[in-house]
């Protein structure tokens, strides 16, 4: 991977806590993320994942299946055989792989364009969202290095099978260029209220340490005035997540 850095739009707030309910969801701070239950899956074995919609992994609703776009890789290829279908507070994803590796689930949500007339978020700006998550299908063990997808993402670094008290090291690309100076949320149920907060340093990266087992999630914010259309909208603001399942106990430590 090419190391290039972009500084633009690094340090604008996206998660704002003092916003009137009436704001619709996506401005008020929620996010797409992907996660399931899976554990020892085998080529050819049905794979159900939930795409949720909330703040902090607590979904609150499923988005229009119209507005999300998914794809699935795996180490050897692509899988194309994707079902999406609604459940009650959150869209299935389905698919079968073909064959062992690590696949890596994508997801975009096209929040679309929004002009609000409340202080502090006026003028139309257009939101994006992109989510991705890693499963591994079969006795694959080698570490798995992801090829950068989305316009915003979160990708660790040497992912590997990762236990508690560990450092998961992550890298924000946007653009497929290094983000310094972006805030990483390192989100578990039992950090809801108040995640872990890391800043990305010069090369985009970010180390935060899985203090608990179970699932975890990391989010990032990002918003672009250069990528406004005049006469459509003044600004794209985007958030990009990471989840990790399965996060087990360090029974060596």
């Amino acid at each position: 991977m090419t190391e290039k850095i972009t500084q633009k739009g690094t340090s604008s707030p996206l998660f704002t806590e003092d916003i009137p309910e009436d704001i619709p969801d996506i401005v008020r701070g929620h996010e797409i993320w992907v996660e399931h239950d899976m554990h020892e899956i085998s080529p050819g074995e049905p794979v159900l994942c939930d795409l949720c919609f909330g703040h902090n992994m607590k979904s609150d609703r499923a988005v229009e299946v119209e507005k999300v776009s998914p794809t699935v890789s795996g180490t050897w290829g692509e899988n194309h055989d994707f079902e999406v279908s609604t459940a009650d507070n959150h869209l299935l994803l389905r698919f079968a792989p073909a064959f062992e590796g690590y696949h890596t689930i994508c997801a975009e949500y096209n929040g679309g364009i929004l002009n609000l007339p409340h202080p502090g978020l006026e003028g139309p700006k257009y939101y994006h969202q992109y989510t991705k998550t890693i499963i591994q299908v079969g006795r694959f063990q080698e570490e798995y290095a992801l090829e950068p997808r989305q316009e915003l993402e979160i990708i660790p670094l040497e992912y590997r099978q990762y236990r508690v008290g560990e450092k998961i090291l992550l890298k924000v690309l946007y653009d497929r260029c290094a983000l310094p100076g972006a805030t990483v949320y390192g989100i578990h149920f039992d950090n809801r209220d108040n995640p872990i907060e890391v800043q990305t340093d010069h090369e985009g990266r970010a180390a935060v340490e899985l203090e608990k087992d179970g699932k975890w999630m990391f989010k990032v914010g990002h918003r672009d005035p250069e990528k406004g259309v005049k006469g459509l909208y003044d600004e794209k603001v985007m958030t990009a997540t990471f989840t990790i399942m399965n996060i087990g106990d360090n029974t060596w430590k």
